[in-house]
């Protein structure tokens, strides 16, 4: 069509200037039949304003022309304001002989629905058709003239038109165009172009070098407000341009305005240089590439095979800095989260053509320095990639250092091969090939993989490392040398389900899993499945290594006055967004404070409720009993508790390393169930039972360090006048008892302590919401205090907070006005009667003795010994005097 178009313009031109050219001295003449002959060849109408002419030199001017196709809905092709021809030499000799000026050209070009062009009018298809034009004969050599045959051409204000089919319309201006022969065989050419309110100059030059051998040398420039272009060099208008030489520089500042062009928009981009010298031989040799990108410099070389378009390039730079050259994110604090991907999208893939791959060949070399992207930075870094058919690539860097952290890896080799499954595929689309080598760590993965989506993954990996220290370092863990790693994992993935099964090993500590997940889809909740075991375990590789030879953690000590239990909300919504059954399976595990032989845990987790049934935890020094259920799919989460230890050596259990205890034999009872939303209201809502009968304790020093906090070991120290200092203390019987609801936990007679040289008896309450204590406790010297004061005894009387706990008064009055515990009884300030109730308060069994919830009793104390009055308040606990006399009873 196109074509066509210019052949119809330029047989009118050509008409009317023909027509001129015969008729000088009356050109207007020739309006009509120029008219006539138009309209009876093209189906067109021309109409001429005025036509001069002058003879010396030979001239022609031609006030306005206009060309017209009445058969259309918009009958305007083209329109010219003003053309002026001059003939300066012979047209039939070799110098040339004219030059052209125009101005005010508008030329229309319109599609109807049909498909129809304006210009072709059905006389002009009839026409054209009706000839039967000779082929042209192709030499191979375009024979190129010797000179240009005109002076000079220009023309101003040129507006191109175009309306397609569906009634867009779009317009060109050009504010010039000119051409101008400076020497025999040497022109310069210009074109200026305005399109969708940006401008864009083109300017070359051309020398026919040799025109017999279709040999020229050009020169072009494009200037742009975003781009600028230049090109030099020697064409030679063979076939395939053999022995042509060129280069070419391109500079882009930026590319907003280009974009807006084409209707679309892009993100800030670097500023970019590319530059390169071409050899046509006839294969595609590119030499001195040169890319910057900012500061960033890029230098290589590149060739392209002209019958195979195979590509073989080697690139290299010292430094690049991939994070620069990407364009910054938006702000978080201002940027909207993105929308998470329904299930239904994010399971749609489409087909891949891996097509391209037969038909690419191409071989890279890239060798850089250093490089820097997504905050890591890769020394000395060497890539081969080669495509043909299939993909393989293999990379070495001497040092990969992630930025933020300086984590260090260090001799990195990866080789990949990748090669399509078929012509077109979905779900698996490659076979994977990957050996991965980082000093002594080594990975291998072989299977399939779908690059678009997660269905038909299957991989096999085998990762080996001759120390897992190694291991550490890479993930910046501070953990301890614990023997070579291996492991052996085949992972599946479907569009809805995961599986991952194998086993790990670590020097002598082994784990076997096969785990299934299902993401949540819909109004079902995501699920997890399967089993877990572990073997010889010992967890004393995660401590760092300057706690490796402690016998005894470290305790953080507690705040004085602050309170210990949390009022922040539990955050449970973690299980309600998942359904999971697991088997646990664990043997010879080492926890660091307690050694599990042998256990089999079954948790399950089911719309927000977790549960653990019945369960057996054997011990190297006992059995513990535990079944939990944790309810959070309620307005208010509920717990369910209870736990029995039955023991040979509590010290193997864990409270050697916890507490500094050894041995003790017993048992531990605790029953528990709660409601609450935070850790504070579980505490302050809490019902049940707690009973403890431990006998042969042996504590570190002179008390009992449970909690890591002042409250026992100073209470101990305090209601104690006859302890020693010592490096160890033998404890023959710790008896508690407790029971409670709404989190206050009473204690009727239920506290003793018993030592070859004390017994502590006591009792009293605990608010677990207000973090309350209030006991009453008796220190009874047994033995080594002296005659007559081995069966004292007084009411210590014990209040404050968890955190500050402190000797509050002494209302039973048995003790001298003024005088402390110790003072009186060293003194010999008790009095006999005294003596005489309590020297019975060793009552002959120990607390220890009986069924585990069996408390005994001591009928000779009285009652306001065993129940002292307790106070409303802690702050009225406070306030009471420290001292208060009463008189002894008879």
């Amino acid at each position: 069509m196109i074509k066509k178009s210019l052949l119809t313009l330029g047989l009118l031109i050509f008409l009317a200037i023909a027509t001129v050219a015969t008729v000088l001295i009356q050109p207007q003449l020739l309006r009509g039949l120029i008219n006539s002959s138009a309209q009876r060849f093209a189906g067109l109408e021309v109409e001429i304003t005025d036509i001069r002419s002058q003879l010396a030199p030979l001239r022609f001017e031609i006030d306005g022309i206009n060309i017209r196709n009445p058969q259309w809905p918009r009958p305007a092709l083209l329109s010219l304001a003003n053309i002026t021809i001059s003939l300066t030499e012979n047209p039939f000799g070799k110098e040339p002989f004219w030059t052209l000026n125009a101005d005010a050209l508008s030329i229309r070009v319109e599609q109807n629905e049909a498909g129809e062009f304006n210009w072709l009018s059905p006389e002009l298809i009839a026409n054209t058709s009706s000839q039967n034009p000779e082929p042209e004969v192709d030499t191979g050599l375009p024979m190129l003239p010797g000179d240009f045959n005109f002076n000079r051409i220009g023309i101003k204000n040129i507006n191109l038109f175009w309306r397609d089919k569906t009634g867009a319309e779009r317009s060109i201006y050009l504010p010039k165009i000119s051409g101008e022969r400076i020497e025999a065989g040497n022109g310069d050419f210009y074109i200026g172009l305005d399109y969708q309110k940006q401008h864009f100059e083109l300017s070359s030059g051309i020398t026919l070098f040799d025109p017999k051998s279709g040999v020229l040398a050009y020169t072009l420039a494009l200037k742009h407000k975003d781009v600028d272009l230049s090109s030099e060099g020697k064409l030679v208008l063979s076939p395939n341009l053999a022995g042509s030489e060129l280069k070419f520089a391109i500079d882009l500042r930026e590319a907003a305005n280009l974009a807006s062009l084409a209707g679309s928009e892009v993100p800030a981009i670097p500023k970019i240089h590319l530059a390169s010298k071409l050899a046509i031989t006839p294969n595609y040799e590119f030499s001195n590439i040169v890319l910057k990108l900012n500061k960033d410099e890029i230098r290589g070389a590149a060739t392209i095979n002209a019958n195979t378009s195979a590509l073989v390039a080697s690139l290299s730079a010292k430094q690049l800095d991939v994070d620069q050259l990407l364009p910054s994110k938006p702000d978080e604090a201002t940027s909207l989260p993105a929308t998470p991907a329904t299930p239904a999208q994010a399971e749609e893939e489409s087909p891949i053509d891996w097509q391209w791959l037969a038909d690419t060949d191409l071989k890279l070399d890239l060798n850089i320095a250093t490089l820097k992207a997504t905050g890591w930075q890769l020394d000395a870094l060497k890539s081969n990639i080669a495509i043909k058919e299939n993909i393989k690539i293999s990379l070495k860097a001497d040092k990969i250092t992630e930025l933020a952290t300086q984590r260090e890896i260090n001799q990195f080799n990866a080789d990949i091969a990748l090669q399509a499954l078929a012509k077109t595929t979905e779900a698996a689309d490659l076979a994977l090939q990957l050996n991965l080598s980082q000093q002594n760590l080594t990975v291998k993965a072989e299977g399939k993989i779908n690059v678009n989506g997660i269905a038909g993954t299957e991989l096999d990996i085998q990762a080996e490392a001759e120390n897992s220290k190694a291991l550490w370092l890479l993930a910046q863990l501070p953990w301890q040398e614990a023997g070579a790693v291996t492991i052996n994992a085949k992972l599946h993935a479907q569009a809805t389900s995961y599986a991952a099964k194998g086993e790990a090993s670590m020097g002598k500590q082994n784990a076997e899993f096969d785990l299934h997940f299902s993401p949540a889809a819909d109004t079902q909740l995501a699920e997890l499945k399967g089993s877990l075991g572990l073997k010889r375990i010992d967890l004393a590789f995660l401590n760092p290594p300057s706690q490796a030879n402690a016998t005894t953690p470290a305790v953080k000590p507690i705040t004085k006055g602050k309170k210990l239990i949390s009022k922040d909300p539990i955050d449970l919504n973690a299980l309600q967004t998942l359904n999971a059954d697991i088997s646990l399976a664990l043997d010879d595990i080492d926890t660091g404070y307690a050694f599990i032989r042998k256990a089999n845990l079954k948790p399950s987790l089911q719309g927000g409720v977790l549960n653990l049934k019945n369960t057996t935890i054997n011990f190297a020094g006992g059995d513990a009993k535990i079944r939990l259920k944790l309810d959070s799919s309620k307005t208010i989460p509920s717990l369910a508790l209870r736990l029995s230890v039955d023991a040979e050596d509590y010290g193997k259990l864990g409270l050697d390393k916890a507490a500094g205890i050894t041995n003790g034999k017993g048992g531990i009872r605790l029953n528990i169930n709660s409601q609450g939303a935070s850790p504070h209201l579980l505490a302050a809502n809490m019902n049940g039972k707690l009973d403890v009968k431990i006998t042969d304790l042996v504590a570190q020093g002179n008390a009992l360090n449970l909690i890591g906090s002042d409250v026992l070991s100073e209470t101990i120290d305090k209601i104690n006048p006859f302890s020693e200092r010592k490096t160890s203390t033998d404890i023959e019987c710790i008896a508690v008892h407790f029971e409670g609801k709404n989190g206050k936990f009473i204690s009727d007679d239920g506290i003793a302590l018993e030592t070859a040289q004390t017994k502590i008896i006591g009792t009293g309450n605990v608010d677990l919401g207000k973090e309350q204590l209030l006991f009453g406790v008796s220190p009874i010297a047994r033995t080594g205090v002296g005659i007559n004061v081995g069966a004292a005894a007084g009411l210590i009387r014990l209040g404050g907070t968890f955190s500050k706990p402190k000797i509050v008064a002494d209302p039973s009055g048995m003790f001298t006005s003024g005088l402390s515990t110790g003072a009186a009884i060293y003194t010999g300030g008790l009095s006999l009667l005294a003596q005489g109730l309590l020297k019975r308060a060793i009552y002959a069994g120990s607390s220890c003795d009986g069924a585990i919830d069996e408390i005994p009793t001591v009928d000779e104390l009285p009652e306001e010994l065993l129940k002292p009055p307790l106070p409303a308040t802690a702050v009225n606990t406070e306030s009471e005097p420290a001292n208060q006399s009463v008189a002894p009873q008879n």
